[in-house]
């Protein structure tokens, strides 16, 4: 088999990969009124505010999909977007109080899942898989590809 067609059947299990993710996070955070994607844009803006292009990018969002779930968690008073000093145009979107407590509530329940999902694998293995998807990853997002 060649490089490009373990190349293809990677990117095959990535994409089957990721759904199981997705399914897992929804599972973990039903109980909170979430899903993976809106989780996942809480954890973004859980250190500092971003814009809604920011997030996007840590998260490997479409922006489309950040802006709903900005939306989404700004209803259900998760986050509140303030202006950005830099950039009028782009608001900043922070974690409200009540957002960082669904957040520290749902910590647990991620250590654990990750505890039990990562005992199928050694941890050398795991961090051979980061840094695998993370050279490809680099090598689509430059300007050379």
């Amino acid at each position: 088999m060649s490089a490009a067609d373990r190349l293809t059947e990677l990117v095959d299990e990535v994409f089957r990969l990721a759904d199981a993710f997705a399914r897992a996070g929804d599972g973990l955070v039903a109980e909170d009124g979430l899903t993976a994607s809106r989780w996942l844009t809480l954890g973004a803006v859980a250190r500092d505010p971003l814009s809604v292009a920011a997030i996007a990018r840590r998260r490997g969002m479409r922006r489309q999909s950040a802006a709903e779930s900005v939306a989404q968690l700004e209803a259900a008073g998760l986050v509140a977007r303030t202006p950005d000093p830099a950039d009028a145009r782009a608001p900043l979107v922070a974690l409200t109080e009540h957002g960082r407590e669904v957040l520290d509530a749902i910590r647990p329940r991620r250590e654990a899942w990750a505890e039990r999902t990562a005992a199928a694998v050694d941890e050398r293995e795991l961090a051979d898989a980061v840094a695998l998807a993370r050279r490809l990853r680099e090598r689509l997002d430059s300007p050379a590809q």
